[in-house]
């Protein structure tokens, strides 16, 4: 199975190249599914074995299987991408010229404050601070008590933030306050323990407002990160040696390629094995008992997030999985191609679409997941509807 979902991954790879569709907002959710599929799919046909404890070889065929279906079907959405010339939703967006400007200013700023007095309020409970205080890694804040709102305003962080900020870096003239912005942005999103979105917003910065523009800023980023690993590493009592340094170089990778996908791995195997033992209607039982699955030894609460077509594999089978993987493309085609209609890449509005695709793609159905949906498309719709209101001046 693995040739084959290898030599479909070649195909899709070269059919994107040559109808230039890498240039397409296409390319994050193309992105997104590469991740899932080809990394844990490798990792595993090569030998390798983290996370193995929790399924068996024939649950990797499944889940290959899987990987050849979602490519066959991205493929057919390519094409159509590549052939049909519009949809109903460019009228919407094909006016969009960045008017109103300073409108927009203001909305983006809302946000700003609006998460910036909550962090204050919370300021004491930040993981970095604790951190910096304690000499020891804290809980995070969705799994602290002290903390309310949590999911609420995570949502806000992830959506309105990084959006805010490629509307704030077209204005900003002085390479100083660029990086402040950076750092504020990377502080926000990580401030409650998540470094996953966070390493996310940097890479949707790199692939997609240029390389040039954000190197210096990565680099001082990764070498800040890179003291924190240390950090972390010496408060939790191990000596910093040749053994711990290559744990630092793998596991970060391992987390980032293969992680989300093992977890759809282990949810084919238990839903193979009937090992779910709640109700698998209700958002947590499946990825608190996915996670113990994987983590047997650990005795606290966790998650084990994967693509959206996990929870649906085990709730109503892979029929219904693969169905659902079209209806999403069906969904996302029209916005797909009003965006990447419009004249001019507007990275604030492309964002939005990252983050849907970063949510569906590495988190279950739930309803906070449906939250952070509903804002992704609030935003989108504002910024556009705001772009189009007619404003009177002075004059008129």
């Amino acid at each position: 199975m693995i040739f084959i979902l290898l030599g479909l991954y070649i195909i899709n790879i070269y059919y994107l190249k040559k109808k230039r569709l890498f240039r397409s907002s296409f390319a994050m959710h193309f992105f997104f599914i590469s991740l899932i599929f080809i990394g844990p799919a490798l990792y595993y046909e090569i030998g390798l074995t983290s996370y193995s404890n929790s399924f068996e070889p024939e649950d990797v065929i499944t889940f290959e299987k899987y990987g050849i279906f979602v490519f066959s079907v991205s493929l057919v959405f390519m094409f159509l991408l590549a052939n049909i010339k519009k949809s109903f939703l460019d009228d919407f967006f094909k006016t969009y010229r960045g008017q109103n400007k300073n409108v927009i200013f203001v909305y983006f700023l809302f946000w700003y404050v609006l998460v910036g007095v909550y962090i204050l309020f919370y300021i004491a409970e930040l993981p970095v601070v604790k951190f910096i205080s304690t000499g020891s890694l804290p809980e995070r804040f969705d799994q602290s008590d002290n903390v309310r709102l949590f999911y609420t305003f995570s949502s806000i962080f992830m959506v309105f933030i990084p959006s805010g900020y490629f509307f704030f870096i077209r204005y900003l003239k002085t390479p100083i306050l660029k990086l402040l912005l950076l750092l504020l942005v990377v502080f926000i999103l990580s401030s409650g323990g998540h470094k996953g979105l966070a390493a996310y917003f940097i890479i949707f910065a790199l692939l997609f407002s240029g390389f040039r523009f954000n190197l210096k800023y990565i680099l001082i980023l990764g070498f800040s990160g890179l003291g924190l690993l240390v950090v972390y590493t010496l408060t939790k009592g191990k000596e910093f040696n040749e053994e711990t340094f290559i744990y630092l170089l793998e596991s970060p990778p391992r987390r980032f390629f293969v992680t989300q996908g093992s977890a759809f791995i282990t949810r084919i195997s238990m839903d193979r094995r009937y090992k779910y033992m709640g109700d698998i209607y209700e958002y947590r039982v499946i990825k608190s008992e996915t996670y113990q699955e994987i983590y047997p030894g650990l005795n606290e609460k966790g998650a084990a997030p994967t693509i959206f077509l996990g929870d649906i594999h085990v709730r109503y089978g892979p029929i219904f999985t693969g169905i659902s993987y079209i209806l999403f493309l069906i969904f996302c085609f029209p916005i797909i191609k009003a965006i990447d209609g419009m004249s001019e890449r507007r990275l604030y509005i492309w964002w939005s679409l990252f983050i849907l695709f970063y949510v569906l793609g590495t988190a279950e159905l739930s309803y906070y997941s449906s939250i952070r949906v509903f804002l992704v498309f609030l935003n989108i719709f504002l910024l556009v509807a705001i772009a189009n209101i007619k404003l009177k001046t002075p004059s008129s």
